[in-house]
Order: structure tokens, then sequence, then C-alpha cells
């Protein structure tokens, strides 16, 4: 009977291995971007799994006086997608800034993926970044790296 049961155990577990084995792990498609401006720098990943796309952005002021820039809005735009964000840079104001490194915005947004959406994000080439702050307007390119 012992045997028996350490049979059956050892065939259970066995099918269990080779069945783990057989499953394909898809490891996530990253494309990353990077570009600048006048007073930007820019980056922007887009992680593409079969469920989901991961959009992070990631933004610095370049110039010296990062307490005077104040309120941010940075739309991101690639392929049909866009993404805006409004927000204070990282470390300005003591008590409403984000954390992170003085002067960045970071952002992440998930969305659905679909095999459809998933092949028009892996087409993005350039991933278009306009920023408005303090009355001014600045647009740049972030290119794929």
């Amino acid at each position: 009977m012992k045997n028996l049961y350490t049979t059956v155990v050892l065939c259970f577990l066995l099918v269990l291995g080779l069945s783990v084995s057989a499953q394909e792990i898809k490891s996530p498609k990253v494309l990353t971007y990077h570009g600048e401006s006048e007073n930007w720098v820019g980056d922007y990943t887009l992680e593409i799994s079969e469920g989901a796309i991961t959009k992070l952005g990631s933004l610095k002021f370049k110039g010296e006086d990062v307490d005077s820039v104040g309120w941010i809005s940075c739309t991101y735009e690639a392929g049909t997608g866009r993404t805006t964000i409004k927000s204070l840079l990282a470390g300005v104001h003591p008590t409403d800034s984000p954390i992170g490194e003085k002067g960045t915005l970071s952002s992440k947004t998930v969305v659905g993926g679909s095999k459809e959406g998933n092949n028009l994000y892996s087409k993005v080439k350039v991933v278009k970044v306009t920023v408005e702050w303090d009355g001014k307007t600045e647009s740049f390119n972030l290119y794929k790296q």
C-alpha cells in the first residue's frame, strides 16, 4: 500500500512538473523612449504584455530655478493613445509635492491590452510630449532607444 501511495504521489508530481514547464512564460515587451528640449528631459516606457499595457513617464526640469515652475501639465502622445498628468514637480513644495527627485514628475498608467492594441503600441517610434507651466508651453519628441 505504501508503494502504491508513493507511486501515485510521484506520478502526480511528474505530471504537475511537466505541465508547469510546458507553459510558456511570456515576459512583457519593453519599449523605451528618450528626448529633451530646452527646459525638459523626458523618458517614456511602454511595458506591453498580453493582459495590459503599462505606460511610465518621467520628466525633469533642466533649469536652475526649479522652485519657480509651480503646477505643470504634461501630455504624452504615443500612437493613438494620449495621457495627461497635472501635478507639482517633486520636492518643490514641502506639503503638496509628490515624492521623488527634486524637479521631476513621474507617472504610471495601466490600461487593458488586446492583441490589436499591443501591436499598435509595438510600432510606436516617437512619443510626443507637451509640457505647460507658468504660462509657457514646450513640445518635443522622445525617440525609441
